[in-house]
């Protein structure tokens, strides 16, 4: 049987207070900000398997350095069908697909009930290790009758744990130490023994020139004036905390040069430790992966992440790296926000998001703008209200129109990515939209009716209405004169024969409060088919609907509009009332307290 974690519990474990998760099989992607608790996560789920007993607890392991409060790691898992090889019997629960729960207990006449799992409930285990108050490790297996049993180094080591949490972990595993993966590899248990011996025996004496003997040869003189020991000689020995072994460790050779593998780049290393663990499971091990792509070229990335998921095993790995996210095709997503909590991202919905645009799933907060036009608006627009906004974390992304922005926004909420959202009323879907309303409050942005230019082109005063036309780069001015023609069936494209047609066609119920060019134009911006085309064919609707690339149907139009917004004084006079909520929340989340994740210290 593999080894899968079910369901993963930690309390007052470094920055962790409190957090209860249900991995998937398979390949699991923990994104999220930096500090957030992603690797504390890992490490956590390190601890509780680590095969070897060499880890020493400091007081930053403890939360808030509350040593007195302890912490406690536990796992509801299956774990390898050799379990009860071990000296203490361990029964197991069953799983009912969120916890460990009773077995139904067999009845053999004058023997004590013995737990069986039902069919179709897997059989689990409860593990944990507890930090105590002491500043030790206590493992355990908790019975269905919660006594508890030993979880003993020799069933750590069957799970098959394999690491990649850091440089300092991956010279590990490439060196004879206890425990590490190429000692599990090389598996010869006399090997320690013989090596001692072979090192103690070999004099490094013969190594020595003359008058550096002659010095030795004096020592040992001294010491037998003086009683004491004797037959000096030099060999490789050890010394407290470590072994003669540890000095072992693979080579490889670079331009006929022998070196050491442990002194090669960082991303070498990971790949080599991974490769030794990979040649060294019979079964289905369990795998930590840190920052994947530390170290390594995206390409490399992409190669380790499908060598990962092409395995039978459950791996966890946290990443920053966009190359690492698209390649997780078929990884099962969660997201870590602030609090530590985990949450999943459903990737029915968010695949296609994840393909196009990864770096929405690793910002501190996204703002999903609901296509180009509106993506550029809120640079410029942010540009000039909170400079710098990339740098702190903020990213817009574009959400390929409405019905698939608010797709992305709920499997962002069920998440708890933080984002906002900026997005047109086309009049679906209220319900849904409320419901995300009620969740993030002025984070999301929605126009009262109709879409961006709809709400935005009827604000510019007519003496600003020119120089909106007007394209800052020279090129579109007169295409966008053009596009007003066509609509209008005119051959004059002058501003001022335009503007005298709108007026002598405008209806006496249409209103004077705008230009009479407005309604034109918007319709050109957004591309409308004048009525009368509706149901004629495509190649006459087609260049109606064309007339938007003309305008600000792009990035670089969104930019343009809000630019225009700001020199006209439409953002002073009309848009900064509206948007003032949703820009300020957006803001506030740079205020937002990201809790400090204590990290294991060196010191």
């Amino acid at each position: 049987m593999a080894s899968e974690i079910k369901r993963l519990h930690i309390e007052r474990f470094r920055g962790i207070r409190e957090l209860t998760w249900h991995p998937q099989p398979g390949l699991n992607l923990l994104l999220g900000g930096g500090n957030v608790g992603k690797t504390t996560i890992l490490e956590a789920i390190g601890l509780l398997l680590s095969p070897t007993t060499s880890y020493t607890l400091l007081d930053s392991d403890y939360l808030g350095r509350l040593v007195e409060e302890e912490f406690l790691i536990e796992a509801i898992m299956s774990l390898p069908g050799d379990i009860n090889r071990q000296a203490t019997m361990a029964w197991p629960w069953e799983w009912d697909g969120l916890n460990a729960v009773l077995a139904v207990a067999g009845e053999p006449e004058n023997t004590a009930p013995l737990p069986a799992p039902q069919q179709g409930r897997p059989a689990v285990y409860k593990v944990r290790v507890r930090g105590t108050a002491d500043l030790e490790l206590v493992y355990e297996i908790v019975q269905p009758d919660d006594s508890v049993a030993a979880f003993t180094v020799a069933l750590r080591r069957k799970v098959g744990l394999v690491r990649l949490l850091g440089d300092d972990r991956t010279d590990r595993d490439l060196r004879l130490v206890v425990g590490s993966n190429l000692d599990r590899l090389i598996n010869d248990r006399g090997l320690r023994a013989r090596l001692g011996r072979e090192f103690a025996a070999d004099s490094v004496v013969q190594h020595l020139d003359g008058e550096s003997r002659t010095r030795l040869e004096q020592l040992d003189q001294d010491f037998v004036e003086r009683q004491l020991p004797n037959q000096l000689g030099l060999a490789v020995t050890g010394g407290a905390g470590q072994s003669i072994n540890a000095l072992i460790g693979l080579t490889a050779v670079k331009n006929d040069v022998v070196l050491p593998l442990a002194t090669w780049g960082s991303g070498t290393r990971r790949l080599a430790a991974l490769a030794i663990a990979d040649s060294l499971q019979d079964g289905h091990p369990i795998t930590l992966v840190d920052e994947l792509e530390r170290g390594l070229e995206p390409y490399r990335q992409r190669q380790l992440v499908r060598h990962i998921a092409a395995g039978q095993g459950q791996t966890f790995i946290t990443t920053h790296s966009a190359s690492v996210v698209t390649a997780a095709t078929d990884a099962s997503i969660w997201y870590v926000d602030t609090g530590c909590r985990v949450g999943a991202l459903a990737r029915e919905k968010v695949s296609r998001h994840l393909a196009r645009d990864p770096e929405a799933f690793l910002a501190r907060v996204t703002l999903v703008a609901e296509g180009a036009t509106e993506v550029g608006f809120l640079r410029e627009i942010f540009d000039r209200e909170l400079p710098g906004w990339r740098d702190r974390g903020v990213h817009i992304a574009d959400g390929g129109g409405n019905d698939d922005t608010l797709t992305l926004l709920e499997a962002l909420l069920v998440g708890g990515v933080k984002f906002a959202g900026f997005v047109d009323n086309e009049n679906r879907d209220a319900g849904r939209w409320r419901a995300v309303a009620n969740r993030v409050g002025s984070l999301l942005f929605q126009w009262n009716t109709g879409n961006m230019e709809e709400n935005v082109i009827p604000f510019f005063p007519a003496d600003q209405l020119q120089a909106l036309i007007t394209d800052p780069e020279g090129e579109k001015t007169g295409h966008r004169l053009r596009t007003l023609a066509d609509r209008m069936a005119t051959v004059d494209t002058s501003f001022e024969a335009l503007s005298a047609l709108a007026l002598e066609r405008r209806g006496e119920n249409s209103g004077h409060q705008v230009h009479p060019l407005v309604p034109w134009i918007i319709e050109a911006a957004t591309g409308k088919v004048p009525d009368a085309l509706r149901d004629a064919p495509a190649a006459q609707r087609n260049p109606f609907k064309g007339h938007a690339t003309a305008w600000f149907k792009s990035i670089e139009g969104g930019r343009e509009l809000a630019g225009k917004v700001y020199n006209s004084g439409v953002w002073e006079t009309q848009l900064d009332a509206l948007l003032r909520p949703f820009v300020n929340a957006v803001i506030r989340t740079q205020a937002d307290p990201v809790p400090a994740v204590a990290q294991r210290r060196n010191s």
